[in-house]
């Protein structure tokens, strides 16, 4: 029987991954660049030319429509727009329902993110759950260990 080394080194890594998972949900870079991802699966929707197709506009930290080059920013349109709180929270959030489900409190919420206030988590939670109910929360998932992957990958390269 032959063994692929890659598939051990990958499954290594995932080892790695559930252990520190809650630590690299915590990582605002990665979260931001797993949310884009995801945007870029799902697809954008230009809001004044109706258009799908963008690019990542790094100067500004948006999405540009190719065709008009209207920007929208990274939370806009999601259950995260107009939300001041850390994209990070999103995974975070994500993370915990799954593994609770409906049992998770405010209080175990705002103690793994180490926010001072609890009243905007409250809204947080209320919006993340019924994005629960009515989207696939693996696919977002997912996406953040694809994006911790490649840059755990980059890392060991550099």
């Amino acid at each position: 029987m032959c063994v692929n080394l890659a598939y051990i080194e990958f499954m290594n890594d995932l080892v790695m991954l559930s252990k520190d998972l809650i630590i690299a949900y915590k990582n605002e870079e990665l979260a931001v660049e797993a949310f884009k991802e995801y945007r870029f699966r799902k697809g954008i929707t230009c809001k004044k030319c109706g258009g799908s197709n963008h690019y990542w506009l790094s100067s500004k930290q948006q999405f540009q429509c190719k065709k008009c080059r209207f920007r929208t920013t990274l939370q806009s349109g999601t259950l995260l727009e107009g939300s001041k709180l850390p994209v990070s929270y999103f995974f975070i959030a994500l993370h915990l329902l799954i593994k609770k489900g409906n049992a998770l409190t405010v209080e175990e919420f705002q103690q793994q993110t180490g926010h001072k206030y609890s009243e905007p988590l409250y809204d947080f939670l209320r919006k993340i759950r019924f994005y629960l109910k009515t989207n696939n929360q693996n696919s977002i998932l997912i996406d953040f260990i694809e994006v911790v992957n490649e840059n755990f990958i980059a890392q060991k390269v550099d």
